[in-house]
């Protein structure tokens, strides 16, 4: 059993271009709870994840120095200043701390203000649509999907276009510090570069400090919280509005290719196909909690101040809550996936992602609705918590 157990943790932290048939296996076997030590606890059932989502006093937030995203070496000086930073990142608090760092956030992220965003997302996006021309071939991922996000993140924080150009390095490195899958080298230099980033934030701060603007760092800067949660969270709003964005967009656009009923939903039903997109193949496959106190989950007894993690991809595919679950199903309705989770940690960008992920594929099939794959194979991003696509080869045709 030890050794089952061991190629099955080996599959599942590996670089598998498709978990989906590993996720199915670890959902029905069992309770579909599973132990991988030395990682922790991984569950794979619907209920379960929303359970974990929902029940902050059992299953904890505040576990950012017991994961691997607290994997670190103190003696540099350079990570441990941005350990620090990243430890007050909202998303590794409870409430009330949690409470009080998230409503700092909220006159950003409300239905009416995300509404205000609308022009600055079609202004972005008509922009990079004109750089290309019927019949061209392009990197969707690295000319498209990877500028887009980016750009309209750094817009609602304020940061000047001239400065932009180092945001998508950033972003990727702070998503790198959060995989399990990198350490030694390879993530002393994902969290040097993601220093660079705080730095960089923090003269941001300053200025709005100094001049406030209509941007989202103001908000921030006017709100009464230390530098380090102000810091933690911009970090945090740069690389959640980026990179998962960037996957939804590289994600969708398969299922564009390969999915027929997907195209069939343009233009009437785009926002249902959004949805879907984000349920079948979502952004962020995994998330984690820390036990409070002993707990049965799955017929499985988990210890308290154990790592859970919640497999989301595998909850969206959980036929116990969605009808045909393994089928992309563009008209699905209800689908109460948990792509953005339940509870107090329920994605406070979310508006935002809907909003970028329905007007940037409204407007990209009305200007290249014949956009098809170039033929050149895709290669998956090796990220074990945000799976994406390293890069995508189209045609753009009218």
């Amino acid at each position: 059993m030890e050794t089952h157990v061991g190629s099955l943790m080996g599959r599942l932290m590996g670089d598998d271009p498709d978990p989906f048939p590993l996720y199915d296996e670890l959902r029905e076997t069992g309770g579909g709870v599973h132990a991988f030590p030395p990682l922790g606890y991984f569950a794979f059932r619907y209920d379960d994840v929303a359970r974990m989502g929902r029940d902050n006093a059992l299953f904890s937030s505040d576990h950012f120095h017991d994961s691997p995203a607290g994997i670190h070496d103190p003696a540099d000086p350079v990570q441990a200043a941005f350990m620090a930073v990243s430890a007050q990142q909202f998303m590794f608090h409870d409430p009330p701390s949690h409470t009080r760092m998230r409503q700092a956030m909220m006159p950003a992220f409300t239905g009416f203000a995300t509404r205000r965003w609308r022009p600055i997302v079609e202004a972005r996006v008509g922009a990079l649509l004109d750089r290309f021309e019927p019949g061209q071939e392009a990197g969707f991922m690295a000319e498209f999907a990877g500028a887009v996000p980016v750009a309209i993140i750094a817009d609602v924080l304020g940061v000047p276009e001239e400065e932009q150009s180092e945001f998508r390095r950033w972003s990727q490195a702070l998503a790198a510090t959060f995989d399990p899958g990198i350490q030694g080298e390879a993530r002393t230099t994902a969290i040097h570069a993601a220093n660079e980033m705080v730095e960089y934030l923090r003269v941001i701060l300053a200025r709005r400090r100094a001049e406030p603007r209509d941007d989202l760092t103001s908000v921030l800067a006017a709100a009464d919280l230390p530098d380090d949660e102000l810091l933690g969270s911009l970090a945090l709003l740069l690389t959640a509005g980026n990179d998962t964005t960037v996957n939804l967009l590289g994600n969708g656009l398969q299922h564009l290719f390969t999915e027929p009923r997907a195209r069939a939903a343009f233009p009437e039903n785009v926002p249902a196909l959004v949805e879907e997109m984000l349920r079948f193949d979502p952004p962020l496959h995994l998330d984690l909690r820390k036990t409070t106190r002993e707990v049965t989950l799955g017929g499985v007894d988990i210890p308290a101040g154990a790592i859970v993690w919640l497999v989301i991809g595998a909850a969206n595919r959980d036929p116990r809550a969605f009808d045909a679950a393994g089928t992309f199903d563009p008209g699905r309705s209800p689908n109460r996936h948990l792509t953005f989770l339940p509870g107090h940690h329920h994605c406070i960008g979310a508006p935002l992602a809907r909003l970028e992920g329905e007007i940037i594929f409204t407007r990209l099939l009305e200007r290249f609705p014949g956009i098809a794959p170039a033929g050149t194979p895709v290669r998956r991003v090796a990220n074990k918590v945000a799976r994406g696509w390293e890069e995508i080869p189209v045609r753009f045709a009218s």
